[in-house]
């Protein structure tokens, strides 16, 4: 019985830690928000314990700061962790498309055009999360493609990070418009199964990206 209560008691912050996170990523809360245990155990329905179990593992991970005398806040990425997350994703992702574009199966290309297509051209304000999800996709399509799972594994736990840097970013729409731009530039070079053209332009992909940043 106690271990059954301990399990329910895990799934139930497992969920309330993904909900928060899900909010600080999605910017309904924002770097400085103060965090209520009372009133999200509330909105969640859900009791106290939970909501501290998921605050522990987003303060391990470096989304909010804890202080007992002054509460929970939103603590967001600053410049640092930013340039490393991307210098990172410069280096791995790179190596990944070139990967891709020699083991990436006919299926996959279909759908990955199917997905483009779909989309369409044109990044609008009304568009974003559809674009977001457009990148997700295509990223994860090209780390699973290139078959590095160790790579891939580091990559995916950066994901959440990389969409809230996307989302802090919304305020230049043109931005994505490039951006979807250099993933089609990439895309062509995965159907034309040319390593280092992939490569190269998932390289320019994510350099353009920092300069944004450096940019702000």
């Amino acid at each position: 019985m106690t271990s059954m209560i301990g399990l329910q008691e895990l799934t139930r912050a497992d969920v309330v830690y993904r909900e928060i996170k899900r909010r600080i990523t999605e910017l309904q809360y924002r770097p400085g928000d103060k965090l209520s245990e009372a009133r999200i155990a509330i909105e969640l329905g859900v009791g106290r314990s939970p909501i501290r179990t998921a605050f522990s593992r987003l303060q391990s991970e470096g989304w909010i700061e804890v202080s007992p005398q002054s509460g929970s806040f939103v603590k967001g990425l600053n410049a640092t962790e930013i340039a490393e997350i991307l210098e990172t994703r410069l280096v791995l992702e790179s190596h990944l498309a070139g990967l891709a574009a020699e083991r990436i199966s006919d299926a996959e290309l279909r759908r990955l055009r199917a997905a483009f297509a779909a989309f369409g051209d044109h990044v609008t304000s009304q568009s974003l999360e559809e674009y977001f999800d457009l990148d997700l996709m295509f990223h994860l399509a090209v780390y699973q493609a290139a078959g590095n799972a160790l790579i891939s594994r580091i990559l995916i736990n950066l994901i959440d990070k990389v969409r809230w840097i996307r989302r802090a970013s919304a305020e230049s729409p043109t931005r994505f418009q490039a951006a979807l731009v250099e993933i089609q530039v990439v895309f062509r070079a995965l159907e034309a199964r040319d390593a280092k053209a992939a490569s190269a332009a998932m390289h320019v992909h994510i350099e353009n990206a920092m300069k944004f940043r450096h940019l702000k």
